[in-house]
């Protein structure tokens, strides 16, 4: 026969329970939102000249607190690269993040 729970202290629980629930709303709008809270994203058109590199275009448009690393593979991803290797005259779409129509960096 299975152990019954009793709950001693009504109190406690419903400050664990609403805890938990707290870091699960928490969770899921982190998830949803990409981990950008609070901010949208917004896109540019970059014509890659002489010199350019996946890192240099990164440098100028990162988001502050942004890793530049995660950044570039965002940047990769956006648009279907599978190395860093880019060419002059090729276009790419780099995200900008905003929050309230201004840009963030």
């Amino acid at each position: 026969m299975p152990r019954q729970i009793r709950i001693k202290s009504k109190t406690r629980f419903c400050i664990f329970l609403t805890t938990v629930i707290a870091l699960f709303i928490s969770l899921i709008a982190a998830v949803w939102n990409g981990g950008k809270a609070a901010s949208d994203m917004d896109w540019v058109e970059v014509e890659i000249v002489e010199g350019d590199t996946l890192w240099r275009i990164a440098e100028r448009t990162l988001p502050p607190h942004t890793d530049i690393r995660e950044y570039i593979r965002q940047i990769r991803e956006a648009n279907g690269l599978k190395s860093c290797n880019i060419r002059v005259g090729q276009k790419l779409f780099i995200p900008i993040y905003v929050r309230n129509g201004n840009p963030l960096n």
